[in-house]
């Protein structure tokens, strides 16, 4: 079969150590937001995952199985890149964890939601990796605030 690009980019293939395992929601009203921070941040290499909810997944999977299969992702991380950093993202008005509307239409009740669900997947991945460093976030409309 004849081989036709349809876009053309050279791809460095040499092995790199990840600077994150990052988990973010697939939503993507705050894809500029995320992108900047990340650039802001200094990352270079990121495993990036894109579950809806972002860091529900941990927090408060849908099925059990949801949370098993990132902690594999995440374990695939470390062992292949070498990942020692974990950065958790959720955002305002997330259809996952049932909108806005859920919090009362309160950015109060809805950042403590958050930042609440945000310790229950820290307390999941250090039950699993103790050692890895781990950071929360919220985004909204006006950028990214971190909760941990």
């Amino acid at each position: 079969m004849e081989r036709t690009r349809v876009f053309l980019q050279t791809v460095p293939l040499g092995h790199y150590v990840a600077d994150a395992f990052v988990v973010r929601c697939f939503d993507n009203r705050f894809w500029k937001s995320f992108k900047g921070f990340i650039k802001k941040c200094e990352l270079n290499h990121i495993d990036a995952e894109s579950p809806a909810g972002g860091a529900k997944i941990f927090a408060s999977p849908e099925k059990e199985g949801d949370r098993d299969f990132m902690a594999r992702e995440l374990e695939k991380s470390i062992r292949l890149h070498k990942t020692k950093r974990v950065m958790l993202f959720t955002h305002h008005d997330c259809g996952a964890y049932g909108g806005f509307a859920q919090c009362k239409r309160s950015e109060e009740i809805e950042f403590e939601f958050h930042a609440a669900e945000h310790k229950k997947a820290v307390k999941y991945i250090r039950s699993k990796f103790p050692d890895i460093s781990i950071d929360t976030y919220f985004i909204d409309e006006k950028g990214i605030v971190k909760t941990s």
